[in-house]
Parts: structure tokens; C-alpha cells; sequence
């Protein structure tokens, strides 16, 4: 005789074996779940209603271009760094400073002509324009052709 045998003559179960047993039962009357419980699902109206709710706050608020949102992506890496060598000074400006990195001309990096790396500062008296061929080959050096750099101030009106 095997030890089940033996509960079941004695009618004795633990209770981990009482749940066992009754949850064999239920999914044997019920059948399993695949996809776990069901829940609330929403209904093609309400998404429908739901995707015309976002696309009229966005006609509100206004869309920006994929271009506008790497700018900004890329003025907050920069302050991200700054702050990270402490480099932010208390009078800088940091929405012009967004506002010139979303004003940067096709082919130009926004430079800092003292390179934070180099202990400049993350302020707007600091930033230029220069290609990005020559601000790649300057680095974090202050040796590069002045010629290519513009002033940010002659593009913001």
C-alpha cells in the first residue's frame, strides 16, 4: 500500500494538499486559462474616442518636427554633462540655450568654445557654431580654425 492510499483510507490532507486537490477540481470542471485571467478590455469606440482625444490635444498644443525634438534631445544631453561636472553657472540661461541648439544651421554642431571637458562652462557666452568636421578634429583641444566657427547671436532675431 502506497502513502496515498493510505490518506485517502484515512481521510486525512494537509491543507496544501486540500488546495491542490480543489484547484485540480476547478480547472478540470472549468477548463485553464492560456492567457491568464480575463479582464477589462476597452471597445473599438472607446479607442476610436480615446486616438481622436489625443490627436486634438496635440492640434492644440502643436506637434514639433522629429528635427526640433533631437535638438532639444541634444541641448539636455549637454546640460545632463554640464551638471555633471558641475559646469552650470547660476546666470546662465538654459532656455536660450535650448533655443540655440534648435536654431543650429544644417551642417554646424553647437560648440562650446571652451570645452566642458576642458573646465568651460555650460553658459550661452560660451556656446558657437562650428562645422562638424572641425569640431570633430577639435576635441576638447582650443586649436581649430576660428574661420569656421558663426556667432549663435546673428541667427536668433
Amino acid at each position: 500500500m502506497c502513502y496515498k492510499e493510505v490518506i485517502s483510507i484515512n481521510n486525512y490532507m494537509t491543507k496544501n494538499e486540500k488546495i491542490s486537490q480543489s484547484l485540480k477540481e476547478h480547472f478540470k470542471n472549468n477548463g485553464h486559462h492560456k492567457k491568464g485571467k480575463k479582464g477589462w478590455s476597452q471597445s473599438k469606440d472607446q479607442k476610436k474616442n480615446l486616438s481622436e482625444k489625443i490627436k486634438a490635444h496635440y492640434d492644440r498644443v502643436g506637434r514639433v518636427s522629429e528635427a526640433h525634438k533631437k535638438a532639444r534631445n541634444k541641448a539636455n544631453v549637454y546640460a545632463w554633462r554640464a551638471r555633471k561636472r558641475n559646469a552650470i553657472p547660476d546666470d546662465a540661461d538654459l532656455e536660450l540655450i535650448k533655443i540655440i541648439y534648435e536654431n543650429c544651421p544644417e551642417g554646424y554642431h553647437v560648440d562650446h568654445i571652451i570645452a566642458l571637458a576642458s573646465g568651460g562652462l555650460h553658459h550661452q557666452d560660451n556656446l558657437q557654431y562650428l562645422e562638424i568636421s572641425e569640431n570633430c578634429r577639435k576635441g576638447k583641444g582650443s586649436c581649430y580654425d576660428k574661420s569656421k566657427a558663426l556667432e549663435w547671436q546673428k541667427f536668433l532675431t
